[in-house]
Protein backbone atom coordinates (compact mmCIF):
# COMPACT_ATOMS: atom_id res chain seq x y z
CA UNK A 1 0.00 0.00 0.00
CA UNK A 2 2.59 2.31 0.70
CA UNK A 3 6.54 2.64 1.32
CA UNK A 4 7.82 4.41 3.97
CA UNK A 5 9.94 7.64 2.99
CA UNK A 6 14.10 7.71 4.39
CA UNK A 7 15.18 11.12 5.31
CA UNK A 8 18.88 10.43 4.66
CA UNK A 9 22.04 11.91 3.06
CA UNK A 10 25.29 10.23 1.86
CA UNK A 11 27.37 10.23 5.00
CA UNK A 12 24.62 9.56 7.31
CA UNK A 13 25.52 7.25 10.06
CA UNK A 14 23.09 5.17 11.07
CA UNK A 15 22.60 1.59 13.46
CA UNK A 16 21.23 -1.67 11.70
CA UNK A 17 18.63 -3.58 13.82
CA UNK A 18 19.11 -7.48 13.08
CA UNK A 19 17.07 -8.90 15.53
CA UNK A 20 13.49 -9.62 15.14
CA UNK A 21 10.62 -6.84 15.48
CA UNK A 22 8.32 -7.43 18.32
CA UNK A 23 5.76 -7.05 14.97
CA UNK A 24 7.24 -10.67 13.15
CA UNK A 25 9.37 -8.58 11.01
CA UNK A 26 12.92 -11.08 10.30
CA UNK A 27 14.59 -8.43 8.25
CA UNK A 28 17.37 -5.89 8.74
CA UNK A 29 15.85 -2.69 9.71
CA UNK A 30 17.17 1.19 9.54
CA UNK A 31 17.61 2.95 13.24
CA UNK A 32 17.41 6.98 13.15
CA UNK A 33 20.45 8.82 12.04
CA UNK A 34 22.86 8.82 14.84
CA UNK A 35 25.32 11.42 13.32
CA UNK A 36 26.38 12.98 9.81
CA UNK A 37 30.26 11.86 8.91
CA UNK A 38 30.64 15.08 7.75
CA UNK A 39 29.98 16.48 11.90
CA UNK A 40 32.27 13.39 13.22
CA UNK A 41 34.81 15.21 15.81
CA UNK A 42 37.88 13.30 16.62
CA UNK A 43 38.19 14.64 20.68
CA UNK A 44 41.25 13.36 22.90
CA UNK A 45 41.26 10.22 20.55
CA UNK A 46 37.14 9.68 21.41
CA UNK A 47 35.29 9.73 18.33
CA UNK A 48 31.94 12.24 18.99
CA UNK A 49 28.77 13.26 17.26
CA UNK A 50 26.99 16.27 17.81
CA UNK A 51 23.66 15.00 18.61
CA UNK A 52 25.01 12.90 21.40
CA UNK A 53 26.14 16.09 23.11
CA UNK A 54 23.48 17.85 22.59
CA UNK A 55 21.13 14.83 24.59
CA UNK A 56 23.73 14.95 26.99
CA UNK A 57 23.25 18.49 27.58
CA UNK A 58 19.61 18.15 27.48
CA UNK A 59 19.55 16.19 30.54
CA UNK A 60 20.19 19.14 33.20
CA UNK A 61 16.95 21.34 33.85
CA UNK A 62 19.16 24.06 34.53
CA UNK A 63 20.40 24.66 31.25
CA UNK A 64 18.39 27.26 29.61
CA UNK A 65 20.04 27.18 26.52
CA UNK A 66 23.52 26.19 24.59
CA UNK A 67 26.26 26.08 21.85
CA UNK A 68 28.56 23.81 20.64
CA UNK A 69 31.62 25.36 18.66
CA UNK A 70 34.17 23.20 17.43
CA UNK A 71 37.20 24.49 16.03
CA UNK A 72 40.76 23.63 15.24
CA UNK A 73 43.64 24.46 17.71
CA UNK A 74 47.32 25.17 16.89
CA UNK A 75 48.33 21.55 16.56
CA UNK A 76 45.38 20.87 13.93
CA UNK A 77 42.94 18.73 16.61
CA UNK A 78 39.94 19.13 17.21
CA UNK A 79 38.88 21.47 20.58
CA UNK A 80 35.32 21.48 21.64
CA UNK A 81 33.79 24.69 23.41
CA UNK A 82 30.22 24.59 24.92
CA UNK A 83 29.00 28.14 26.02
CA UNK A 84 25.69 27.48 28.48
CA UNK A 85 23.37 29.81 29.67
CA UNK A 86 21.98 28.27 33.00
CA UNK A 87 19.79 29.79 35.53
CA UNK A 88 22.15 29.63 38.22
CA UNK A 89 25.33 28.97 37.14
CA UNK A 90 28.13 27.97 39.79
CA UNK A 91 31.49 26.74 39.48
CA UNK A 92 29.68 23.29 41.24
CA UNK A 93 27.02 22.99 38.40
CA UNK A 94 29.76 23.04 36.06
CA UNK A 95 31.66 20.53 37.31
CA UNK A 96 28.62 18.17 37.41
CA UNK A 97 28.33 18.64 33.66
CA UNK A 98 31.87 18.23 33.12
CA UNK A 99 31.35 14.51 35.27
CA UNK A 100 28.63 13.91 33.28
CA UNK A 101 30.72 14.05 30.00
CA UNK A 102 33.25 12.18 31.43
CA UNK A 103 31.39 9.01 32.37
CA UNK A 104 28.85 9.14 29.46
CA UNK A 105 31.29 10.18 26.40
CA UNK A 106 34.93 9.46 27.96
CA UNK A 107 35.87 13.11 27.50
CA UNK A 108 35.50 16.36 28.88
CA UNK A 109 35.10 19.43 26.62
CA UNK A 110 36.09 23.28 27.56
CA UNK A 111 32.34 24.23 29.49
CA UNK A 112 31.80 28.58 30.07
CA UNK A 113 29.06 30.07 31.27
CA UNK A 114 27.20 32.94 29.17
CA UNK A 115 24.65 35.28 29.78
CA UNK A 116 21.27 34.42 27.76
CA UNK A 117 20.83 37.47 26.18
CA UNK A 118 24.67 36.70 24.39
CA UNK A 119 23.64 33.41 23.79
CA UNK A 120 20.42 34.20 21.96
CA UNK A 121 21.90 36.40 19.82
CA UNK A 122 23.80 33.57 18.41
CA UNK A 123 21.59 30.96 18.68
CA UNK A 124 18.63 32.95 17.11
CA UNK A 125 20.68 34.95 14.44
CA UNK A 126 18.57 37.29 11.98
CA UNK A 127 17.61 35.96 9.02
CA UNK A 128 17.54 32.40 9.97
CA UNK A 129 14.19 30.07 10.28
CA UNK A 130 16.31 27.61 12.72
CA UNK A 131 18.04 27.86 15.79
CA UNK A 132 22.01 27.31 15.38
CA UNK A 133 23.18 25.48 18.33
CA UNK A 134 26.42 23.89 16.26
CA UNK A 135 29.12 25.78 15.31
CA UNK A 136 32.05 24.31 12.84
CA UNK A 137 34.22 26.72 12.72
CA UNK A 138 37.19 23.92 11.66
CA UNK A 139 39.79 25.19 8.99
Amino acid sequence: EAVPMMNCKTGDIVKLHAEPCPCGRNTVRVGPVLGRKQHMIKYKGTTLYPPAMHDLLRYFEGIQSHLIEISTNDLGTDEILIKIAAEKPSEEFMNHIKDHFRAKLRVTPKVEFVAQEVLNKIIFPPMSRKPITFLDNRV
